[in-house]
């Protein structure tokens, strides 16, 4: 008995696009130039409010911007200055270098718990774990010796006598970047 013959296939054939696929692109494709006839329409309506604008401060003798700078701030410009502040402050904060500080310090039988900054004191207030006392101290003699720290102390540590091994469990608080 001979085998039967096998055929394989090794061209891809030819995709057959549906109708409704074709109807899909198509409407996509007149939406998309809606939206750019829309955007251009606006473009130009931007550019002749514009010129109109410098036309009525031509005329006025003093840019309207001026005029703007000149005249005190509302308490929501206050508010918004403060907020756009309390931001820029945020993100100049120099977590990087603020976390390596923190990890260089030996602590192979101390857990950082939580860490808690402060931007706007410059302070950090980490919570940590250490086996015994003298791990505990040893952590922070360490923090106090980073250069990129400043008066770390610390704050409060209690022994957990519920959990096994009775480890202590303290709080340190430092301050950063005031050298800068």
């Amino acid at each position: 008995m001979k085998p039967p013959r096998l055929q394989i296939d090794f061209v891809q054939r030819r995709r057959v696009h549906s109708k409704a696929g074709l109807v899909m692109l198509a409407v996509a494709l007149l939406a998309a130039g809606g939206a750019l006839y829309q955007l251009a329409d606006v473009a130009a309506l931007n550019a002749r409010m514009a010129s109109t604008l410098q036309a009525v401060e031509a005329r006025r003798g003093a840019p309207a911007s001026l005029a703007k700078a000149s005249a005190k701030p509302n308490a929501s410009e206050l508010a918004r200055t403060r907020a756009v502040r309390q931001v820029s402050q945020r993100l100049t904060t120099p977590w990087a270098e603020l976390l390596d500080s923190l990890e260089s310090a030996p602590s192979r039988s101390v857990a950082i718990l939580s860490i808690e900054p402060s931007v706007s004191k410059h302070s950090v207030r980490i919570t940590a774990e250490a086996k015994t006392s003298a791990d505990m101290l040893g952590y922070l003699t360490a923090l106090q010796q980073e250069p990129r720290l400043s008066s770390a102390v610390l704050v409060s540590h209690q022994v957990q006598a519920q959990t096994p091994g009775t480890p202590v469990r303290f709080q340190v608080q430092a301050g950063w970047g005031m050298g800068e």
